[in-house]
């Protein structure tokens, strides 16, 4: 497959920094026309380089604290024991392998108040399971910030000629010393189940006849939501959150005294769409979404290195001015920083030049640090898009109960593990040898995997 030419190189630094503007937009400040624009992205789909705009969502207005654990390995298989394990966690979030002086995987959880203990069980059964060596765990303090690679200039002179990492690097120590006050939560009285489904929507794509995204129209999406109630309506049997969001969008749509066209379908009314985007689609999009972005592929496109630095024992203040640093003089790189109780996350992809540039920086600059190198090596690197079977919608709370948190997430695991469901890994103790080849696409970026259903009715994450 030919490498990508620069046009396609301009439109997807364009679709990652101005995600949500129309397509005419955007070709307007490439330059070319709106016909040129919408081919090159088709063109793009086609090749399964591009996939599908998303965005990230707010744990902490959801009531949810974030945590992130590394979790470190000896051995090949524990990779696959251990993402497998990882998988069936409720309130799991994302994972990367990570590799060089250590091993391991870096994964994060949106946990629900006063369950540090529960999960921490969870934790010590993979420790004591040997699917991982050591853990190391940290709670966000809720500042992150993730911002694509700027816009490039495209001009003759190469790049890394034009930005001073030094001098940049040296403006941290002229910002504030406080953060900013953050955001409290949502009012779980405000929560409906129809927010709920619209959060999940728009932290992936979802097809049903249709492709509903970041990037769709408030009409669309009612339709969407449409056709959703009258497939729920026709099941049998409905879980729980199936059953809170019937009632929703029963509620919601008053089907019995809306119009019908010629085959039965209901015709929203003008006025159901303007409170969709009153009472839904507004508190969602305003206050529980971030980070808008287009998925895509790193096949063609990837000329950068991806480095991870966790530094421990910053001053409280220190953390606030890189805090500060980062979100206003945006660093040239595809950026992610969050910050912990413990310490920073740093991650940054960046042209190989700056690599050995950025490490010294960070090693006159720190004493306690790592630095880690990031595997988005196809399923290396999983993602999981918001969901709410977690959501106890009669008490209005998250479960954190043992069977929830923990029984059913071990049952699930020593279910795919007595399977033989575990990828390389074989129940009789052998191991596959073609581990990298058979589980990793080089695609990246790539969603979870289907897993195998225990004989219980039990929702598995990610499945």
């Amino acid at each position: 497959m030919d490498q990508l030419n620069i046009l396609d190189q301009k439109i997807l630094n364009v679709l990652q920094n101005y995600t949500l503007e129309p397509y005419s937009k955007q070709a307007e400040r490439l330059g070319i026309s709106p016909q040129t624009m919408i081919r090159r992205v088709e063109s793009l789909k086609k090749k399964e380089i591009l996939r599908f705009p998303i965005a990230s969502f707010i744990p902490e207005r959801l009531s949810l604290s974030r945590y992130g654990v590394m979790f470190s390995i000896s051995s090949l298989h524990q990779f696959t024991l251990l993402q497998n394990a990882l998988s069936e966690h409720k309130y799991i979030r994302a994972y990367n392998r990570f590799y060089g002086e250590n091993f391991g995987i870096y994964a994060h959880f949106d946990l629900p108040p006063n369950t540090e203990a529960i999960f921490t069980k969870y934790l010590e059964y993979l420790l004591n399971e040997e699917y991982c060596d050591s853990y190391f765990i940290m709670k966000s303090m809720g500042y992150r910030l993730s911002q694509p690679e700027p816009l490039k200039s495209y001009s003759s002179e190469p790049e890394k000629l034009k930005f001073d990492v030094i001098s940049f690097w040296e403006k941290r120590l002229n910002k504030s010393t406080t953060l900013p006050r953050l955001p409290s939560a949502i009012d779980s009285n405000l929560i409906e189940p129809l927010h709920f489904m619209l959060l999940r929507d728009l932290t992936t794509s979802v097809r049903n006849g249709t492709t509903i995204d970041i990037r769709s129209k408030q009409t669309e999406l009612v339709k969407h939501y449409r056709d959703y109630y009258e497939s729920l309506a026709k099941k049998i049997k409905l879980t729980d959150a199936e059953e809170a969001c019937l009632y929703n969008l029963s509620s919601f749509f008053d089907t019995k005294n809306m119009p019908k066209n010629e085959n039965g379908k209901v015709i929203v009314s003008d006025a159901a769409k303007v409170e969709f985007g009153r009472k839904y689609y507004s508190l969602v999009f305003n206050n529980l979404i971030t980070n808008p972005r287009w998925n895509f592929s790193r096949k063609l496109s990837e000329q950068h290195v991806t480095r991870a630095y966790f530094i421990e024992n910053i001053p409280e203040q220190e953390k606030a001015q890189i805090f500060r640093f980062l979100n206003e003089e945006k660093i040239p790189f595809q950026t992610f920083f969050e910050l912990f109780n413990k310490g920073i996350f740093l991650r940054l992809s960046m042209p190989p030049y700056y690599d050995s540039k950025i490490n010294y920086l960070i090693w006159s600059s720190f004493k306690d640090y790592k630095i880690y190198s990031l595997d988005f090596f196809g399923k290396h690197g999983t993602y999981w898009t918001f969901e709410f079977d977690s959501y106890d919608w009669a008490k209005k709370g998250w479960k954190t109960d043992d069977e929830w948190m923990y029984d059913s997430v071990i049952e699930n695991i020593n279910y795919k593990l007595a399977n033989g469901t575990y990828g390389d890994y074989k129940k009789n103790g052998s191991y596959l040898r073609e581990h990298i080849a058979t589980n990793g696409n080089g695609n990246g970026n790539d969603v979870t995997a289907t897993t195998a259903q225990p004989p219980t009715e039990i929702t598995i994450k990610g499945s």
